[in-house]
């Protein structure tokens, strides 16, 4: 009976182990992939501001008129971002609300 407790408590503890394992690789993942879809449209405001055809503040839809960005998908719910994103430059510090 007791090497059956034993046995039970050792599956449950590796199945949580392995549980919160997995779901803390899946959150890094998803983080770095937002990571690099704001890192992209970071260097195409600071690529447009530099040319001088975006301000201190404008929007994603500056940056898809202007030709920087294609249209960009969430990564995860690959729904269309929104286009009324705003993104300012603040003493070369580029803030994009998110």
């Amino acid at each position: 009976m007791v090497k059956k407790i034993n046995i039970c408590l050792i599956l449950i503890i590796i199945v949580t182990v392995s549980f919160f394992t997995v779901y803390k690789m899946n959150k890094n993942h998803e983080d770095k992939l937002y990571d690099v879809l704001y890192s992209e449209i970071k260097y195409a405001a600071n690529k447009c501001y530099l040319e001088k055809k975006c301000n201190e503040s404008f929007d994603l839809q500056t940056l898809y008129d202007n030709n920087y960005l294609d249209t960009e998908y969430d990564p995860i719910t690959k729904e269309e971002l929104n286009k009324n994103l705003k993104i300012s430059i603040d003493k070369d510090v580029i803030n994009i609300e998110k």
